[in-house]
């Protein structure tokens, strides 16, 4: 009986301590995540953006046995272990670009600062921690934006009637139209050319003819989405007897008289 009794005792016991065990198992695997923003990030061309990642510590954490990685696709784009930057890996496009806040990895900040943002930015970027409780890796996506310029305008006129031409520049890519005061689209007598120069910025060339005496209002609207900026210019138009000798002309305000 006694045998029975101290049998039963020892696998309550060793029933506990599995459980003890198997529970600082499931806690550290749930406790530790990586952290990241769910929503697309937005940089500016040009400017610097900070791509949020945080991870829990503890009183055990210990800086020399923390690994940060960061890549963008499979490219590397920065490392961090044995305390330190290990950037002999990291790909040219981000030398000199890069850099973590070293004073707060101990908070669990693993944050990228990325200085002087591209279009070649734009991706899927991973942050990956590795800390005594593990790996973790999370991603967190990148867009670019540039703020469209005053658009320049140009004009010229024939015996036919008076044809306007407006340039200008940004990213992504925009949503351009021409309307009356009554609101009404004059798409029939636009045309619109978009393209890309070599760093990908759009150049917008929209053209607008209108024949025989013009005397009206037209509306330029030009809108990027992904930094909420809509240009709105008011252009009038008060035609008599239109001189080629004023063919080509630069203006840059939001109306002019043709005469």
């Amino acid at each position: 009986m006694q045998s029975t009794q101290e049998h039963g005792y020892e696998l309550e016991i060793l029933s506990h301590f599995c459980c003890f065990i198997s529970g600082l198992q499931v806690t550290h695997l749930t406790e530790f995540e990586t952290t990241v923003p769910s929503e697309t990030q937005l940089a500016i061309l040009g400017q610097h953006i900070v791509l949020d990642c945080s991870f829990p510590v503890d009183k055990q954490w210990d800086r020399t046995r923390c690994q940060i990685e960061w890549k963008l696709d499979k490219v590397v784009v920065h490392s961090f272990y044995y305390g330190q930057d290990h950037l002999n890996d990291q790909n040219s496009h981000y030398v000199n670009r890069t850099s973590l806040y070293h004073s707060d990895i101990q908070k669990g900040n693993a944050s990228l600062r990325l200085e002087h943002a591209t279009l070649g930015d734009e991706g899927n970027y991973t942050c990956t921690v590795h800390t005594e409780m593990g790996p973790k890796r999370t991603s967190v996506s990148l867009k670019l934006a540039a703020f469209y310029a005053e658009p320049r305008l140009k004009f010229s006129t024939s015996a036919c009637g008076v044809e306007l031409l407006l340039t200008t520049k940004g990213y992504p890519r925009p949503s351009v139209q021409w309307l009356t005061v009554s609101g009404e689209d004059v798409g029939d007598d636009t045309v619109t050319h978009l393209s890309q120069d070599t760093q990908g910025l759009y150049t917008v060339s929209s053209t607008v003819s209108l024949q025989g005496a013009v005397n009206k209002t037209l509306t330029f609207i030009l809108k990027n989405e992904a930094l909420g900026q809509e240009i709105r210019r008011n252009i009038t138009l008060l035609s008599g007897n239109l001189k080629r000798t004023r063919k080509y002309n630069y203006l840059y305000g939001s109306a002019f008289v043709v005469k």
